[in-house]
């Protein structure tokens, strides 16, 4: 009789076993984030007399991307800005490649870095009568917090530094040089891995 029950016994187990993994649903590779934030903008150019203020507006924030590893992320990060001031209005767009990257893999703490391309419409008298275009290296630096990592819809608070190098800027009164936006944000976002 003994025997008869270990045999029972180890022959149920690995059935058991299979039953629970098969019940199990795998982790998605795949990872999307949309969400809004409270942007602060600030040009700068290099000889440039004028201390340029600090503008505010709000922003949209997209990334999608692949989970290389329980700790690593690869992807695209997307951020959109607009803002007026007294001569017109600006809107700015960051496309770049991201890695997001979790020191702890079951915290839900993460810094991201990423570079790309920034398009900028401009619509200030001062730059012309016409809307003018600019493309610009982009530079984006971050971290935050991802709440509910467990499952697969979580909320992530984050703040962001995206930089927008637009180089040589042409103006009615002339050329400026060396443009540079710093564009920093505080926001929140739906997550869903």
């Amino acid at each position: 009789m003994k025997w008869l029950w270990m045999c029972a016994v180890v022959w149920l187990m690995p059935a058991s076993a299979l039953a629970q993994e098969a019940q199990a649903t795998p982790p998605s590779r795949l990872w999307i984030v949309a969400g809004v934030a409270s942007g602060t903008l600030r040009g700068h150019c290099q000889d440039c007399a004028q201390d340029f203020p600090f503008r505010h507006g709000p922003a949209i924030l997209g990334n999608a991307g692949y989970r290389v590893s329980p700790r690593m992320d690869v992807g695209a990060d997307v951020f959109w800005m607009q803002w007026h001031n007294e001569s017109g209005h600006i809107r700015a767009t960051a496309i770049d490649a991201v890695a997001q990257f979790r020191p702890w893999g079951s915290k839900g703490f993460f810094v991201k870095g990423g570079a790309g391309m920034a398009f900028v419409r401009n619509w200030v008298q001062t730059i012309g009568p016409h809307p003018d275009d600019s493309k610009a290296l982009a530079v984006v630096f971050g971290g935050g917090w991802e709440f509910n990592t467990k499952s697969r819809l979580g909320l992530q608070l984050f703040a962001m530094q995206h930089v927008g190098a637009l180089g040589d800027l042409q103006t009615t009164s002339g050329p400026v040089a060396d443009v540079t936006g710093n564009f920093w944000s505080l926001g929140a976002a739906i997550v869903i891995r």
